[in-house]
């Protein structure tokens, strides 16, 4: 069904491509060799993919986008959208690929066609992605082209600040307020750089005014959040605790989920601590399952906010050393097992055969080799998310030869630094938005960890935070000998590798500096309000040394 599309569009129209540019400049003049316009096609083409993409059928808008971009491979929108749909089916490495090659396209194009909307769009998806230098100069790009625009002025700011580049920020997000001036979102980005530049009173003027105005509960939320990060650096503890407590409130209030929703973490933590039997974790040897060729991986895990985004720096300072930043791909091989055997970790692992368990192997160093390519396969790499912990037992049963790093730091100060972050509600997350759900999770999780460390077949090492601090060199000597590698003197400047470069945890902005002291021991400033919730802290204290 293809007819001449000049008959029904005009030359100024946007195109029906879904291209978003004119139609003049698009498909006016794309042809088939019988002279007919194809652009009945394109559109429908690209209605599937858009279909797809609502659906969250990435397979298949990858299918349709692969047959946009062979139609007009010069189309930089069908050239990112194949990338965005190689990117949510974690091939990393080939996804961002495409997006990078979208995004030399648009810096051609754009300033002929004078429209910022697919540069902004594009430098959004990179910064998603990780890839903050090219989402950068499409984001300056796209603010060349519409200067006065707050998204453009916005998006411009959230890649300076996800690289710690605040001076230039702040201007920027000034003219965001000044433009959008009853918008509390801009206003509190605006008061975290302020502090961050040193404009501390500033800073707590602009949230107390956001608070005091309450139009949105969850940038009021959000506000008394940094108004208490702020009030702890003064040294007004009190005030600061209040604050805390307000946000987490807020944002428990507002909470979506059903409560059982939110006992998911603990019911299937206690579910694994009864199935992951001795016998079980030691049911194949190392010789039985490492005769497949396959690397030794190791994993970097412990407690959220236990000093695991640091370790990671400093790892991959390392010249033979890949270092994952929060990777998914445990995650993804527990799906795959659950194909295998059922939803219960355990209960699958002790169904399946050591073909399948094999299978599973090779999958997790493919995906890998899609997201880091083949060196993953000559270097060691070292998987890092602090939730794999909760994986710990389906790990130590598939690699029985690897080596787990585990991240250790005081439980006090761990419930202090998670109280000062502003997580988003996931199962995982959820019980972190009060004072007492803290203190609860982490004795859920550190107590599975010590349940099984003692019958797991993985070596591992214990990696506290303060022994970082106290001694950088001793401790990371440690670390390496642990991993059988050579001490590499780069690893001390880390914090030198990190600038302009985008790290996914709210910790990107510390690791962006030399280790320093100032984490160590912030419990005491508020002893009282722990009086609640140390009863169940304290076994852990006690277990990990940290009771003198």
């Amino acid at each position: 069904m293809t007819q001449t599309a000049t008959n029904k569009i005009r030359r100024n129209e946007p195109c029906p491509c879904g291209s978003r540019k004119k139609y003049k400049t698009c498909c006016a003049n794309a042809t088939d060799q019988q002279g007919i316009s194809p652009i009945t096609d394109i559109a429908t083409l690209n209605q599937f993919a858009q279909q797809a993409i609502a659906s969250s059928d990435f397979v298949q808008a990858e299918s349709w986008f692969r047959e946009l971009h062979k139609a007009k491979p010069a189309d930089a929108y069908f050239l990112a959208s194949l990338g965005q749909a190689l990117c949510w089916q974690r091939r990393l490495k080939e996804g961002i690929a495409y997006l990078l090659q979208a995004a030399k396209l648009l810096e051609r194009q754009a300033l002929k066609t004078r429209d910022p909307s697919l540069a902004q769009e594009l430098s959004a998806q990179l910064l998603y992605w990780g890839e903050a230098k090219a989402a950068e100069r499409l984001a300056r790009l796209a603010l060349t082209l519409a200067p006065e625009s707050p998204s453009a002025l916005n998006n411009m700011v959230l890649c300076l600040t996800r690289v710690n580049n605040n001076a230039e920020a702040l201007p920027l997000a000034q003219q965001v307020c000044k433009l959008l001036p009853d918008h509390p979102g801009c206003h509190v980005l605006l008061a975290l750089i302020e502090d961050k530049t040193g404009q501390t009173d500033a800073a707590l003027q602009r949230l107390q005014q956001v608070i005091a105005r309450n139009v949105d509960v969850e940038q009021t939320a959000r506000a008394n959040l940094e108004l208490g990060v702020i009030l702890d650096k003064q040294g007004r503890y009190e005030e600061a605790f209040t604050a805390l407590t307000t946000s987490a409130a807020s944002n428990y209030a507002a909470l979506k989920q059903h409560p059982a929703e939110r006992e998911y973490l603990f019911d299937t933590l206690a579910r694994s601590s009864e199935n992951f039997t001795r016998q079980l974790l030691q049911r194949w040897s190392v010789a039985e399952l490492s005769n497949d060729g396959l690397p030794v991986p190791a994993f970097l895990m412990g407690f959220l906010r236990s000093g695991t985004t640091l370790t990671e720096q400093v790892l991959g300072a390392h010249p033979q050393i890949i270092a994952t930043d929060e990777s998914s791909i445990v995650h993804e091989l527990t799906q795959e097992l659950q194909k295998l055997g059922g939803n219960d970790h355990a209960t699958a692992l002790q169904s399946i055969t050591v073909p399948e368990i094999k299978l599973l192997r090779q999958f997790y160093w493919r995906r890998l080799r899609e997201e880091y390519g083949s060196q993953v396969m000559h270097k060691q790499v070292v998987d890092k998310n602090a939730l794999n912990t909760m994986d710990v037992g389906v790990i130590s049963v598939i690699f029985p030869e690897a080596k787990i790093l585990f991240a250790l730091r005081d439980p006090r100060d761990i419930c202090v630094s998670c109280f000062m972050q502003a997580f988003s509600p996931a199962p995982a997350t959820v019980n972190l938005l009060s004072w007492e759900g803290i203190a609860r999770q982490y004795a859920a999780v550190m107590g599975y960890w010590l349940l099984l460390r003692g019958n797991i077949q993985p070596a591992y090492l214990e990696l506290r935070y303060e022994d970082t601090v106290a001694d950088f060199e001793t401790t990371y000597r440690r670390v390496f000998e642990f991993l059988d590698l050579p001490w590499h003197p780069g690893v001390e400047q880390f914090h030198e590798r990190t600038k302009g470069r985008y790290i996914s945890t709210p910790s990107f902005a510390a690791v962006s500096q030399p280790v320093y002291s100032s984490a160590v021991a912030r419990w005491k400033h508020y002893e009282k309000q722990f009086e609640p919730i140390i009863s169940e802290l304290e076994p852990f204290i006690k277990a990990f040394s940290y009771s003198a």
